[in-house]
């Protein structure tokens, strides 16, 4: 064990600080446009999901379950290279990558913001109407802060799934982290040190994304009045503090 740990040589992790710096980068770009897509995707998706016209009802429902099926690895290296040998459409890199998170995550943000708006009490809505408020100013007002409130969480969840799933879109030549790593890796013979590395820095990005969603949450929910319990515990990574 003395032997293995004396063997190891970061140095030319630090020194290949900026090219993962730039890994990094790229992949919160993706992340986070795919994200902001996931969440239109699947506005539209829940939408559909809850129309009360079947056709529409219907096609919402093949649709998510079309892109919650497909799986990514598989999405990916049709859209990059079966598409192209297909019909001679290419798609760069990063739109692929883009195009493929966004169509799978928009299925599970379809079904979560499904659950989240009919997680609201029917009542408000004949409410809202009663008091002459229209379909827009209801969603508006009353439907969608809650709803917010409401799939924070599971949207979180999502977001730090995104992340992860970057890694993949070093199967098609996306400069992101593990695509770096990988090529520094090779570069000098240092496959443990590197990917040491890019596995820390995923474990330290998703504790950073963690932290900022939590306060998200507790900013939306700033309006929400509730006594804490005598004796309430705090969860922390799976350890209850009382």
């Amino acid at each position: 064990m003395s032997g293995l740990l004396a063997s190891l040589d970061f140095g030319p992790v630090w020194d290949q600080r900026e090219r993962l710096l730039s890994g990094i980068g790229t992949m919160l770009y993706v992340a986070v446009i795919s994200m902001l897509l996931s969440v239109v995707g699947g506005l539209l998706l829940a939408t559909m999901r809850r129309s009360r016209l079947r056709p529409i009802n219907a096609l919402g429902f093949l649709l998510i379950q079309a892109c919650r099926g497909i799986a990514l690895y598989v999405l990916i290296l049709w859209l990059f290279y079966g598409l192209a040998a297909g019909t001679g459409i290419r798609l760069d890199p990063i739109p692929t990558g883009i195009f493929a998170l966004t169509l799978l995550n928009s299925g599970y943000m379809a079904e979560i913001f499904r659950a989240g708006f009919d997680a609201i009490p029917e009542g408000q809505r004949e409410a809202a109407t009663a008091l002459g408020l229209g379909p827009v100013t209801s969603m508006a007002r009353i439907q969608a802060p809650q709803a917010i409130q409401i799939t924070l969480p599971a949207t979180g969840n999502i977001f730090v799934d995104i992340i992860k799933d970057t890694s993949i879109l070093a199967l098609v030549g996306v400069s992101e982290l593990l695509r770096e790593s990988q090529t520094w890796a090779q570069y000098y013979s240092r496959s443990f040190e590197f990917y040491v590395a890019a596995a820390a820095i995923y474990v330290g990005v998703v504790l950073l994304v963690s932290f900022g969603w939590r306060y998200l949450e507790r900013y939306a929910g700033r309006h929400l009045h509730i006594e804490p319990l005598r004796g309430q515990r705090r969860w922390l990574f799976g350890m209850v503090r009382t």
